[in-house]
């Protein structure tokens, strides 16, 4: 490796296995500036590393990458699949965003294009149809929460490109609040069933072509999961015996306690293990003895493959039992607000739903299995009275719970 100054600015050369690399650092296209041997070096050092790493783009690959569409294909979209656990949502979101700004580079689009492009999205209709009580099937405008989600990922990839040094600056900072406001990043929902409503849902709802729903419903009313985390159990992640099995899960081990099951993929990427109660015992028990029932716990009375979806039905039985605006991963939230109303401390409601904490307290902060266990029956046979406490699980109850486990310990 040599460097040497030609004229105004430092100049650079040398070799990665027989094949040349030269530049200068002129401060053209993001490139340093180099005030000296010494520092022309150490820059040279780290074009060198680059090269090692895959990273280094020589003039006429820069020269691509400045187009959007060429960036989106060979940088960010490989990064993406390789670090962020929804992949898939970056995957269509960036060809949307691909065929909006066709093959624009960056220093094309300007504050001016990206409000363009949130105006246009916002007076766009969905493909998908939103479902009305009476399960008939309607067009609808595009939410502001999603085309939030579609700028946040444009910004995203502006970022990368500016690292990248094939993008000078990023429009989506500096658009006016008025456009901002149109697009909220979300609205957060404090809808919860109440008791009367559950006894709705399950006796009139989910009745008839909507039980196969019932026993989905049930088990995410009882345990706080969520909906992926449900349609993706597997019959390996329940242990209904008396011993302990583990999960090696990217080289970590998770140890699935008698009477627990596993969440190997959760929204924070992180596996999480929780108790089940003694009537998510009983369904989940139910569903593996039948011989119907495949790899997935719940799968589809179409395809016998693992559900996908139940929105469409699960509105339908909210319709049929008189219940409005009530979604699915509301379901969720009644977990939460039962256990909170019964007693749950918040670090063992946090630990239950996958919740990452907020403080160094929380990290700190853990809860007992014994604890989760407590919380769980508790929930599972809630009444509408309101307070608990999240007292010692007697003999007694321990053994109603689960005759089976009392009878071998």
């Amino acid at each position: 490796m040599y460097v040497r100054k030609r004229g105004q600015f430092w100049h650079y050369e040398f070799f990665v296995n027989g094949k040349r690399y030269s530049g200068s650092f002129n401060g053209k296209d993001g490139s340093s500036i180099a005030g000296d041997k010494k520092e022309a070096r150490e820059l040279a050092f780290k074009e060198r590393r680059k090269v090692l790493d895959g990273t280094y783009r020589d003039g006429a690959e820069r020269e691509e990458l400045k187009r959007f569409s060429a960036f989106v294909d060979k940088v960010f979209l490989p990064f993406a699949r390789e670090n962020h656990s929804s992949s898939d949502h970056d995957e269509f979101r960036c060809e949307m965003l691909k065929e909006h700004f066709n093959d624009k580079g960056f220093d094309e689009i300007t504050v001016m294009t990206v409000v363009r492009f949130i105006n246009q999205r916002l007076d766009s209709e969905t493909v998908r149809k939103r479902v009305l009580e009476d399960g008939s099937a309607v067009s609808c405008k595009r939410s502001p929460t999603t085309v939030n989600k579609e700028v946040t990922l444009l910004s995203s990839i502006f970022r990368m490109a500016m690292r990248e040094k094939v993008a000078t600056s990023n429009p989506c900072d500096e658009l006016p609040k008025s456009v901002r406001g149109k697009i909220p990043a979300r609205r957060k929902r404090s809808r919860r069933l109440s008791s009367e409503e559950e006894k709705a849902l399950f006796g009139k709802g989910l009745v008839g072509r909507r039980e196969h729903l019932r026993p989905v419903s049930e088990v995410a009313l009882c345990t706080g999961m969520r909906k992926g985390e449900l349609f993706r159990l597997r019959r390996q992640d329940l242990n209904f015996g008396h011993v302990t099995f583990t999960r090696v899960i990217k080289g970590e081990v998770w140890e699935v306690r008698p009477g627990w099951l596993l969440i190997e993929e959760s929204k924070n990427g992180r596996p999480r293990v929780i108790p089940m109660s003694r009537r998510v015992r009983d369904i989940l028990r139910r569903l593996c003895e039948d011989v119907t029932t495949g790899e997935y716990v719940f799968r589809s009375i179409r395809t016998g493959e693992r559900i996908n979806d139940i929105k469409k039905g699960f509105v339908s039985a909210c319709g049929l039992a008189g219940i409005s605006n009530l979604t699915f991963h509301d379901l969720r939230h009644t977990w939460s607000s039962r256990a909170a109303e019964m007693g749950v401390p918040e670090h063992v409601r946090r630990d239950i739903l996958g919740h990452s904490p907020n403080s160094m307290t929380g990290d700190y902060t853990h809860a007992s299995p014994e604890e989760m266990e407590r919380a769980m029956e508790l929930v599972a046979s809630y009444d509408g009275r309101g307070f608990s406490g999240l007292g010692k699980i007697s003999a007694k109850r321990k053994a109603a719970a689960d005759p089976q486990s009392a009878a071998a310990s």
